[in-house]
């Protein structure tokens, strides 16, 4: 007993010895914890991160359906074609007016007081009429440039959100109208369109549900309807930018000699 018990001391010394040892080489240069060698030759060089792979991928979008099918900006539109009504109906009123005071001014005789009087004042009313005319067109036209402005830089924000969401790197402007024959203007757009031919790579309908989320479009005759998502849009559409405001010219009559 006390035989095995000295060879056991004996042959435990020196193993505790070892593993003592071993961490003290490692931390030297020696040999690693555990007793494996490293290999020889220079230290494997670290992985280069993997390079980011740009978006290759091409869209396209017609953007005269947007506007056609946009909610917000066919009520900004409605709302200004009743304000341009209105002062239509404003300004025949007041030519209407002008034609008679000219009737009535007719009545005098031209060499007198009277009739250079009615005719000066007439003069008046007609370049005021004119002016005012003018600068409604004016106005009118400046909000109908604010009112495309402000929803093509909403077309432009939702289009970049998708595109880089989506991996796509370019997205290319194109018309669904189909050429109609006997339709001259339809055959030239149609002959200068930039893009001649493209497969499932419509993403028309995603931006538009996208910018028209939560909203009802107006009644309006000859809008379109909205598209299916996901649906490929191939809707005979003319333009949607509608023709720009017209207010009628004064029409008093014939303009007398002073």
């Amino acid at each position: 007993m006390r035989l095995s018990l000295v060879c056991a001391t004996f042959v435990a010394g020196p193993l505790s010895v070892l593993f003592l040892a071993a961490p003290a080489a490692a931390q030297q240069g020696g040999l690693p914890p555990g007793g494996a060698r490293p290999p020889a030759g220079p230290p494997p060089a670290a992985a280069a991160p993997a390079p980011a792979v740009a978006g290759t991928s091409v869209a396209v979008i017609d953007v005269a359906f947007i506007f056609k099918n946009h909610v917000r900006f066919n009520a900004q539109m409605n709302d200004m074609k009743r304000d341009i009504e209105a002062f239509d109906a404003q300004m025949r009123e007041e030519s209407l007016k002008l034609q008679k005071k000219q009737e009535a001014m007719m009545q005098f005789n031209q060499a007198s007081d009277q009739f250079k009087k009615a005719d000066e004042e007439l003069a008046h009313l007609k370049s005021d009429f004119q002016i005012r005319v003018q600068a409604k067109k004016r106005e009118f036209l400046e909000q109908e440039a604010r009112v495309y402005y402000g929803i093509y830089r909403e077309v432009e924000d939702a289009v970049t959100n998708f595109a880089q969401r989506n991996r796509i790197g370019l997205v290319l402007r194109y018309t669904s109208d189909e050429m109609k024959p006997e339709d001259r203007n339809s055959v030239l757009q149609g002959v200068n369109k930039p893009v001649v031919f493209q497969q499932n790579l419509d993403i028309t309908s995603h931006i538009l549900n996208q910018l028209n989320a939560g909203a009802t479009m107006p009644p309006a005759g000859g809008v379109a309807p909205t598209a299916n998502p996901g649906s490929t849009i191939q809707p005979g559409i003319q333009n949607a930018r509608p023709p720009a405001p017209t207010i009628p010219q004064a029409q008093p009559g014939r303009t007398t000699t002073r």
